[in-house]
């Protein structure tokens, strides 16, 4: 069986069970997965300001099919350690990162297959991104402009996992430390530096 939402209605199922989920800090999020879709949890926590990380281990049931339409995106970067998702045509996960420029999104179709989803979304603005590069002009280097759109259509790459990243994502899945301990790690990994 196929569920087909709205991306408003996909998040509002979300926000629901987030309401019903235990909170433990205003900078970390952890959200039960809604009960129509499946079982298990994402867990978002603000290393920085507008910098946040998104820790997911999700069972879908069913297939569940999205329509999102033209929206204003954040940079992201995503990557899947099991599972897939097919997003307008394109694989994230089964070997396959996931580099969302900011900018306006297509409207698009996205599946989320039924399967068990493993991963890591690192999602942040133009601005941020901007700040991990010394130097004092603090821009981003002209090699990653492409990235950062504006009121553009968003750039969209989906290049194959490499095992660094992969070892990565396993660490920051699989960290020992939790809440503001936590948060503390991610940010002096460099998630989170000035």
């Amino acid at each position: 069986m196929t569920i087909t939402l709205t991306q408003r209605e996909y998040n509002e199922l979300w926000a629901e069970s987030c309401q019903n989920s235990p909170q433990k800090l205003r900078t970390e999020l952890f959200c039960e997965m809604p009960k129509q879709f499946g079982t298990g949890y994402a867990q978002d926590i603000e290393v920085h300001p507008h910098l946040w990380l998104t820790i997911f281990n999700c069972e879908y049931h069913n297939d569940v099919l999205l329509k999102i339409p033209d929206w204003d995106h954040p940079l992201e970067f995503s990557v899947w350690l099991s599972g897939r998702v097919i997003e307008g045509g394109m694989q994230i996960g089964d070997g396959y990162m996931h580099i969302a420029g900011s900018g306006v999104q297509r409207k698009v179709m996205v599946e989320y297959p039924k399967s068990r989803n493993i991963g890591i979304d690192i999602n942040t603005s133009p601005d941020l991104l901007a700040n991990f590069f010394s130097g004092e002009e603090r821009e981003i280097p002209k090699e990653l402009r492409f990235l950062a759109k504006g009121n553009d259509w968003q750039t969209l790459l989906y290049p194959e996992i490499t095992t660094d990243v992969q070892g990565v994502a396993q660490q920051i899945i699989n960290c020992p430390y939790q809440a503001i301990t936590k948060q503390n790690v991610f940010a002096n990994q460099g998630f989170g530096t000035d």
